[in-house]
């Protein structure tokens, strides 16, 4: 018998009193479908398989029986297409995911400097997958699928100004301090869809978890001991700049001001425009909390 074969994200999972479950699905096409699953078979609502299934008779309803299936994670899929499944599934970054792996890697090429460019591009390698995959929060600013790099897309291009106002500023450490300071969000939440935080996150956090990895691939590469460590991981410790945000120490170069003032800029920027996009022109908006709680008018100008 020919295998029916799709992708479809699991929705309910419900045990019975057979040797098969049964889990209601969500297909790409938008359908939604029953299939049976032998009870020994794990898996995770809310995650999206890949399904090969054959079409059965059960208590004289068709329904599909699950031969083989594979997590999307699994699966050796193009970066493009894999996009395409998530924004089919899941809540998403609201700009085209190829556009920000573009903007990315192009403000990475960029940099001149060889200890800094062989210090980020090797973090950036490790963790590229899933980059492109997890929200930039739980809550309140990109808290979406591709959230993450969205965030780190829009500050690259932030730096452009800033850099011809204050061409003090080494552009080199600007870039790879923005690609570091939120890169370890991967391991701070359990996944990208529907994430809470690890006990790893709750515990050490984001911004501990890539000084540490950074660390690590510094002494693989024989950059321990270099002014070029130093200044990233400062930069990386001291972004949230307030200790009671997570950050112990406050900016003490130029290059980690400025990250702190974009990465704060771009997360209140994207939750008011997210705000006032539901609100009438002419009215308030509801308290946003990330503005210390502040209604804002949506003006009728053009």
């Amino acid at each position: 018998m020919e295998l029916t074969t799709f992708y479809a994200k699991i929705e309910t999972i419900n045990t019975t009193t057979y040797d098969t479950n049964t889990i209601r699905v969500t297909a790409e096409d938008k359908e939604g479908y029953t299939l049976r699953i032998h009870e020994n078979e794990e898996v995770v609502a809310g995650a999206i398989y890949f399904f090969e299934s054959e079409p059965v008779v059960f208590k004289e309803k068709e329904q599909l029986e699950v031969q083989n299936f594979t997590h999307i994670d699994q699966m050796d899929i193009p970066f493009k297409r894999r996009q395409e499944l998530m924004e089919t599934f899941y809540e998403y970054a609201p700009v085209d995911t190829e556009d920000i792996k573009t903007t990315i890697e192009e403000y990475l090429d960029s940099i001149s400097n060889d200890t800094i460019k062989v210090l980020v591009d090797t973090m950036y390698q490790k963790f590229k997958q899933s980059f492109y995959l997890y929200p930039a929060a739980t809550k309140f600013h990109h808290a979406y699928i591709g959230g993450l790099s969205y965030h780190t897309a829009t500050m690259m291009k932030l730096t452009d100004g800033f850099l011809a106002v204050y061409p003090f500023l080494n552009k080199d450490l600007l870039i790879g301090g923005i690609l570091l300071h939120d890169i370890c969000k991967v391991e701070e939440l359990s996944n990208y869809a529907g994430p809470e935080y690890t006990k790893e996150g709750r515990l050490i956090g984001h911004i501990t978890m890539a000084v540490k990895e950074l660390e690590v691939i510094a002494e693989q590469l024989g950059k321990r001991h270099t002014e070029e460590l130093l200044l990233l991981q400062h930069m990386i410790l001291s972004h949230h700049y307030y200790g009671n945000y997570g950050s112990p120490k406050k900016t003490n170069i130029p290059e980690a001001l400025i990250l702190h003032f974009i990465d704060n800029i771009d997360s209140k920027m994207t939750v008011l425009q997210e705000t006032l996009d539901q609100t009438e022109e002419g009215e308030f908006t509801s308290p946003i909390p990330v503005l210390d709680r502040e209604k804002y008018y949506k003006s009728k100008l053009k």
